[in-house]
């Protein structure tokens, strides 16, 4: 695809309210993970917990799935499905960002980091044993990629993701959309923690201020977390956030995506 080392290069070839680089996370943009997020986080819990029937109870009771997924919008990284699992093993009642920061943080730091490296190589081994069942877990949303596709050619895509970077670059090429974005501007959980970094590395590789770019994360808290850097965040509703999500971005001043909105928003179509 066409690439700018200048932000601005590219810029008076779409209406100049609308941004010419869109830095999109992964999971929840892209691709729909939600199964297999789900599948790793419950082989991770049962090494932390052998004796627990938490992997039962929630495949077998659809309120229990209904509960991680609410939870899931509130973490960042795979240590935060840890916590959600945690919270439903424990019966916690967790309605806020507050409420859930304060459980994460009395878990503690070894308890997080035990969890972030369980779930990682639970991902490893699960990719690695059974590629076509791990790879089946996964769905892409068609409506956005026809976007995407239709504006390659004027626009600078790059992946901004808590994921490692293998992962990413296999499941791209399983949806055969790999095309659409240069592999140096695939920025993976090795860039950074916080998606700050991401975009931090981005701007200066493109040489541009991050006022250029359009960041499209399904994570309202990653929008609130990198507002000061002076990028536009759109929160894409088909990800994996609620309605509780989607009101709290129109109230704190972020577009809200549908698949339906999201061509007009993003380039003004």
């Amino acid at each position: 695809m066409p690439f700018s080392s200048s932000c601005s290069s590219v810029g008076d070839q779409l209406m100049s309210q609308f941004m010419t680089v869109l830095a999109l996370d992964f999971d929840g943009v892209i691709c729909d993970s939600a199964e297999e997020v789900l599948q790793t986080a419950l082989e991770a819990w049962s090494e932390v917990a052998p004796n627990s029937r938490l992997q039962t109870e929630v495949e077998s009771r659809p309120e229990s799935r209904a509960a991680f997924e609410r939870l899931v919008p509130l973490g960042n990284r795979a240590e935060d499905f840890g916590v959600a699992l945690h919270v439903i093993s424990n019966g916690l009642d967790v309605r806020t960002q507050e409420e859930y920061d304060r459980i994460r943080d009395g878990l503690g730091t070894d308890w997080l980091g035990h969890f972030h490296q369980l779930f990682y190589r639970t991902r490893h081994r699960l990719r690695n044993d059974d590629p076509e069942c791990w790879l089946g877990y996964h769905r892409t949303y068609p409506t956005f990629i026809e976007v995407l596709e239709r504006h390659q050619h004027h626009t600078t895509l790059a992946v901004v993701t808590a994921k490692d970077g293998a992962s990413v670059r296999l499941l791209l090429k399983h949806f055969e959309i790999d095309r659409l974005f240069r592999d140096g501007l695939i920025l993976d959980k090795e860039t950074g923690v916080a998606k700050t970094s991401h975009l931090r590395i981005l701007a200066g590789q493109l040489n541009c201020n991050p006022s250029q770019i359009t960041f499209v994360d399904d994570k309202l808290n990653h929008l609130v977390s990198t507002a000061s850097l002076g990028v536009r965040g759109v929160l894409a509703a088909w990800g994996h956030n609620t309605t509780r999500e989607h009101e709290a971005a129109r109230h704190a001043g972020f577009p809200v995506a549908t698949l339906e909105t999201a061509e007009a928003l993003l380039f003004g179509d």
